[in-house]
C-alpha cells in the first residue's frame, strides 16, 4: 500500500510548475472545509513500514525507491517483530512517515545528529488512525512524530507559511519545510484517501 499523494491547496501554472495560483484550489473539496489540523512537513524521505503476515517490511514512496543503507539499518534495529507483534498482534499494519538526518537531504543534519524515522500516519486494520493514535504509537515504539503547529483556518495556515517559520523539531535553526493539513473532523475523499493538502514555504519564495 502506498500513501495517497497529497496535493498542494492551490493549483499550479501549466506553463511554471513552480508557480502556484493562490486562491484556485486544487481541490474543490478543500473549500468546504474551515478547520484543519496543521503539521510541519519533515523534509526527508518518504519511508513505510510493513507489518504483514507476521512479516516487518520496509518500502519507500515507490515499491522501486532504494533506502540509504544506514537509514535501513536503523528501520530494521527500531521496528523488530517482537515489537510490532507486541504492539498489534495479527493485525495488518502500514507505518508512514520520513525517513530524516544526515545525509538524507540537503541540511538533514540540521535536524538531528543521526539518522531516525518521523512518523506522520498510519493504517491499522483498514483504518486511517486519528492523531492520538499517532502519538500513542510513537510513544510505544520509542519513535518521533510529526509535531502540531495547530488547528488553523486557510488562511490563518497560509499566512504561517508566508512567515517562513523555523522548524519545531530541528536541534539547529532551519526553516520548515512546509505543512501538511488534514481535516478536522477527518473526512475522506470517495476514494477513501484522507482530505489533506500540502503547502511549501519556497512555493512563496517570490513572495
Amino acid at each position: 500500500m502506498k500513501y495517497p499523494k497529497i496535493n498542494t491547496i492551490w493549483k499550479r501554472d501549466e506553463n511554471n510548475k513552480f508557480r502556484i495560483i493562490e486562491g484556485d484550489y486544487s481541490k474543490i473539496e478543500f473549500a468546504a472545509i474551515k478547520k484543519w489540523n496543521i503539521t510541519e512537513k519533515i523534509d526527508g524521505t518518504n519511508i513505510r513500514v510493513i507489518y504483514k503476515n507476521g512479516i516487518v517490511s520496509f518500502g519507500g514512496r515507490t515499491d522501486n525507491a532504494q533506502i540509504p543503507a544506514h537509514l535501513y539499518e536503523y528501520l530494521q534495529r527500531t521496528f523488530t517483530l517482537p515489537i510490532m507483534h507486541e504492539m498489534f498482534g495479527d493485525t495488518d499494519v502500514v507505518l508512514f512517515g520520513e525517513g530524516y538526518g544526515p545525509k538524507i537531504q540537503k541540511g538533514g543534519g540540521l535536524y538531528r545528529k543521526d539518522v531516525g524515522f518521523i512518523l506522520f500516519d498510519a493504517y491499522i486494520g483498514g483504518w486511517w488512525v486519528l492523531r492520538d493514535s499517532i502519538e500513542d504509537i510513537s510513544d510505544k515504539i520509542g519513535i518521533s512524530y510529526v509535531p502540531l503547529v495547530g488547528t488553523m483556518e486557510i488562511n490563518e495556515a497560509v499566512e504561517y507559511v508566508q512567515s517562513k517559520p523555523n522548524s519545531l523539531i530541528a536541534n539547529e535553526p532551519k526553516i520548515m519545510e512546509g505543512i501538511v493539513a488534514r481535516s478536522t473532523p477527518l473526512l475522506l475523499f470517495r476514494d477513501g484517501n484522507p482530505l489533506m493538502w500540502k503547502l511549501k514555504v519556497r512555493d512563496y519564495k517570490d513572495a
